[in-house]
């Protein structure tokens, strides 16, 4: 399994996609400094903190931009042995089509930590600046590991409700489709992120649970547990039972 890992690595290390996500979620980080700057000259009685800086990030992350990124990830791993006919070579070897999908998913876990460990370190580094600049309220040591920890929490549940996302990159053999998907998706979370009925939707009770506002929704937090595991599992049936059962020509 760690052979077929590190061979999934070397196909996308001539790969532009890594330099592209690289970038895209970098933009986040900006996006808060810029926010940060306009605040600060129009507002200047407003008190800006560190918390504030990686709560709205973690908003742009988990809802909006780095949800489409993750998706276009999936898509082209998912999609990429179909558009570039190499999936004819590769059943030919011994090693059965459940683990072939579990090295793409290993491999997209990976690309998400990546990611969203490059977003908190665009955040940290983006407030340090402004700190240095202005001057942030509580910048310690402690709230940014606490905020690494929120990083990572959520990007693992990102991963496991993008599982559908693979199905239709599979089903479609394609990346525009699974892409269209998630903008929809994301079009409901920035429409419910704000109500408390966002518990109910899976792609926003994750951010939810990650920052602790899903307690005062008034929904239990084990109904929107159950309705992302059931997302994810519906996910991962379709997309292995599709991909096991399908007769490649």
């Amino acid at each position: 399994m760690r052979n077929l890992i590190y061979c999934e690595l070397l196909k996308l290390k001539k790969s532009k996609m890594i330099l592209i996500s690289i970038l895209g979620v970098l933009s986040n980080p900006c996006l808060i400094f810029i926010e940060a700057l306009e605040t600060h000259f129009r507002h200047p009685e407003n008190v800006l903190t560190l918390d504030s800086m990686f709560n709205n990030s973690l908003m742009y992350i988990m809802l909006l931009t780095n949800m489409i990124i993750y998706v276009a990830i999936t898509a082209y791993l998912f999609s990429r042995e179909y558009t570039e006919h190499t999936l004819k070579t590769l059943l030919p070897i011994p090693i059965s089509r459940t683990k072939l999908l579990c090295v793409k998913f290993y491999t997209l876990l990976l690309w998400i930590i990546m990611l969203t460990i490059t977003a908190w370190l665009g955040v940290f580094l983006l407030s340090l600046t402004f700190h240095l600049m202005f001057h942030l309220e509580r910048f310690t040591l402690i709230i940014t590991l606490k905020w690494l920890i929120c990083f990572i929490f959520g990007s693992m549940l990102m991963f496991i409700t993008i599982s559908p996302f693979a199905y239709i990159a599979l089903k479609t053999k394609g990346f525009v489709i699974p892409v269209i998907s998630a903008s929809v998706i994301v079009m409901g979370s920035a429409a419910l992120s704000n109500q408390d009925i966002g518990a109910l939707y899976p792609y926003t009770a994750t951010f939810f649970l990650v920052n602790g506002r899903i307690f005062n929704t008034g929904y239990s937090v084990i109904v929107a547990v159950i309705l992302i595991l059931l997302v994810s599992i519906i996910g991962y049936y379709l997309t292995f039972s599709h991909f096991i059962k399908e007769d490649i020509r």
